[in-house]
């Protein structure tokens, strides 16, 4: 059966060369109007979101993810990226996090401040992640368990776009500019951008135009916790204290349980966005685009640079409508000579330790259009590259230095070959989203350690490659505007990455050169709602609910293991991951009122990685753990007076069981195999988190100028954030006089926090 869908994917290619097309959420229009892009998800069947109005919300880019059903993010005060979680999975290939539709490869590895193995100050951690000043950015749409374009991610796909010139330059101007600037209580401070733009229209329907924007901002996390009180001002009862004694640093009666050092996690990043927009005419345009993202912060000094070209062609014909997207990123980590790693002072070497990630990004298709009496046919065939390398400038001979999963190196290719067809008749619309995939991963493996098993045992050079055949299919009806069903099938595959196959503790032993992709195979039904004037005139109300489940094959984890000495191993799990569950969006909008919701509850059997842990072994914070809380929801509701000029509103956020991964080595899931030493980490659920209710005002006395006042965690709430990376630092277990262990959960999040800005247009 596999041998024929290849077979007719290989065909289907060869007879469309120059057709192609994707979701184009930007485009939609209902009833002559242009939808709005929170309505998007209303009248895109399928498990779609979308959400304007990012860069001028003072809503953090996190908690605007998180307000779409299915979506979260990963948060890590020492990254500084954006770390996109659906379904309970994230990183490259998992996610595919995506700029004005370049994916995003970064991998960042923090410095630990060199006190984290006495127990207290930070740990360095590890993750993908996007850098992306959300003072650029317009919107973010997320797809999940469908794709189109050529590749999705195995679990979905999130697109963050950035303004263009037409977001300044307004009507018939040739200027436009805006600026935005707000500032806020409890460690938030100053947050500021600029950005100017011109545009000359010819007479012939062409124009050219040309932006640049600059933002910079500052935040501390040594801020107050709800209820009161500093994060770096934890502490707990020493259990070794003598009353007897003087009381010294070394016989305090209190010991620190910060669960980080926040004096050396604040951040100022700063960025800069450039883009010409060349228009020669109304069938060709080419967006020229450079954006550069700069960081200090954990220990390195971080430099993003995207270089990138889009280019349309769409002459009058509906047989061509060609896209090109060529782009290349460059990710730099430059370490301050004192930083230190795994317990080490040696790694930095006087501040010559970088990490560099370079990736190029091509894409080209073409988009026709067929007309058969009833049925009209959208064909898109492209082909999509994606070179990415993960180089360092680690010393290799220093001692140990080949046991040390330091930013692991190695090169992955993947190139995609892509059909998406579309299929519209009457009220039915099917699309049949195809690809083949060739990757290729290399790397180097170090010889393996005397006395243990590992093959191949001499040092070798890697290089695996792979075919995979992918699908998705998706049918819709729209049988009513309160009543567009829909139901979807597909197939997805993700190749292992460089950081795991390549990841070592124990020389050539912790390399698993057999590692195979995942698969996952997603079903999906569900239904949209969307209708203009239901009860009101102008009103608009917006439904979508689905279901979903997902089974993944060789599911890609870490684990520890002893022979003659530890190591770990990344494997595929034999077993079938599976993960379920309901995704709910709301939208009801009257002008004077409104109201907006989603609702998101998910059960999975995923495996805890070794890595996920705190202790000393695990090399703590490489892969955070990304299960999602059990359910979570966010109400935003308000109301718009004189005129809609003034708007009051209040966003409720539930959020219901997360868990964290145990602290300390013996905390595991029993085991009857007594070879196993090392039986998967427990989890723990964490303290009960209450609603959090943050208020809003927004003040708009004329179309140029906003004001806004908002109140985040209005009640002063204390509660530990879900999927943060410092749950479970290793301060956080202690003992008590009679040795009895106790686990402290003393990463609370901000507190109450008061935010002012204004932005201007013109």
């Amino acid at each position: 059966m596999n041998k024929f869908f290849k077979l007719s994917i290989i065909s289907c290619l060869a007879l469309n060369l120059m057709h192609a097309d994707e979701i184009e959420f930007d485009n939609l229009k209902i009833s002559a109007k242009e939808i709005k892009d929170d309505d998007k998800s209303f009248v895109t069947p399928g498990a779609v979101s979308s959400r304007g109005g990012v860069g001028s919300s003072t809503q953090s880019i996190d908690s605007i993810i998180r307000s779409m059903p299915g979506s979260y993010t990963n948060t890590d005060q020492t990254q500084g990226t954006i770390q996109v979680n659906i379904r309970g999975m994230t990183g490259v290939g998992r996610v595919n996090t995506m700029v004005d539709g370049v994916t995003q490869t970064f991998f960042g590895t923090s410095a630990d401040n060199g006190k984290f193995h006495t127990g207290q100050g930070n740990i360095g951690t590890s993750g993908f992640g996007a850098m992306i000043d959300q003072n650029f950015l317009v919107a973010a749409d997320v797809t999940k368990g469908t794709f189109s374009g050529g590749h999705g991610g195995l679990m979905g796909g999130a697109n963050f776009r950035t303004i263009g010139v037409d977001d300044l330059v307004r009507d018939d101007n040739l200027f436009g500019f805006m600026g935005r600037y707000s500032h806020g209580t409890n460690g938030i401070g100053y947050n500021y951008m600029g950005a100017v733009a011109g545009k000359y229209k010819f007479d012939n329907g062409g124009s050219v135009g040309a932006l640049f924007g600059y933002s910079r901002k500052k935040i501390s996390q040594n801020y107050d916790v709800g209820g009161g009180g500093k994060i770096s001002e934890k502490r707990t009862p020493n259990p070794n204290f003598d009353p007897t004694q003087p009381i010294s640093l070394s016989n305090h009666p209190f010991e620190d349980s910060s669960p980080f050092n926040p004096d050396e996690l604040t951040q100022k990043p700063k960025s800069y966005l450039f883009k010409v927009e060349i228009k020669p005419n109304e069938f060709n345009k080419a967006i020229i685009n450079y954006r550069r993202y700069e960081n200090l912060l954990a220990g390195r000094d971080m430099i993003h640079n995207n270089y990138q070209l889009d280019y349309n062609f769409n002459p009058d014909n509906e047989l061509i409508d060609i896209k090109f997207l060529a782009a290349y990123t460059k990710g730099e980590q430059k370490y301050l000579d004192d930083a230190v790693f795994f317990g080490r002072t040696d790694m930095a070497n006087k501040g010559d330790l970088k990490t560099i990630n370079e990736a190029i990004t091509l894409n080209l298709s073409n988009k026709s259009r067929f007309h058969f009496d009833n049925f009209t046919y959208t064909p898109t065939l492209g082909i999509n590259f994606l070179d990415n390398e993960y180089k360092n400038t680690l010393n290799m001979s220093l001692p140990g230095a080949t046991s040390t999963p330091f930013s692991p190196k190695g090169r992955q290719k993947i190139v995609t070959f892509y059909l998406d067809n579309r299929l519209n008749y009457s009220i039915f619309e099917f699309d049949a989203n195809l690809n083949l995939q060739k990757w290729n991963i290399k790397g180097h493996k170090p010889k393996c350690d005397i006395g243990h098993f590992c093959f191949p045992r001499h040092a070798t050079d890697i290089d695996k490659d792979d075919l995979e055949f992918n699908y998705s299919f998706l049918l819709s009806a729209k049988i009513h505007d309160l009543f567009a069903p829909f139901v979807s099938y597909s197939k997805t595959t993700r190749p292992p990455n460089v950081q795991e196959m390549f990841f070592s503790t124990n020389e050539g032993n912790g390399v698993n050169p057999f590692l195979r992709p995942e698969e996952a195979k997603t079903w999906q039904i569900g239904f949209n709602s969307f209708k203009e004037n239901l009860m009101l005139d102008n009103d608009r109300f917006g439904l979508k609910v689905l279901y979903y489940n997902t089974h993944v094959d060789d599911y890609i984890y870490n684990k520890s293991f002893y022979t003659t000495d530890a190591f770990m191993l990344h494997l595929n799990q034999t077993e079938v991951t599976k993960f379920r569950g309901w995704e709910v969006e709301l939208s009801y909008d009257t002008g004077m009122f409104y109201v907006k919701g989603s609702y998101s509850k998910q059960t999975s059997n995923q495996t805890t990685n070794e890595t996920s842990g705190t202790h000393s072994n695990s090399f703590g914070g490489y892969t955070e753990i990304t299960e999602l809380p059990k359910d979570y929801a966010r109400i935003d509701v308000g109301t718009r007076l004189f005129d809609e000029k003034l708007t009051i509103g209040m966003i409720a956020k539930y959020t219901g069981d997360a868990y964290r991964v145990t602290i300390g080595t013996d905390n595991r899931v029993p085991t009857n195999d007594p070879n196993d030493l090392y039986p998967e980490l427990l989890k723990e659920k964490l303290p009960n988190i209450p609603t959090i209710y943050d208020f809003y005002m927004i003040l708009k006395p004329n179309e140029n100028l906003t004001l806004k006042f908002e109140i985040q965690n209005l009640f002063d709430k204390n509660y530990m954030d879900a999927l943060n990376a410092f749950n479970g630092t290793e301060n956080q277990h202690t003992y008590d006089i009679n040795g009895n262990d106790i686990y402290l959960f003393d990463n609370q999040a901000r507190g109450r926090t008061v935010l002012g800005s204004f932005e201007y247009k013109f």
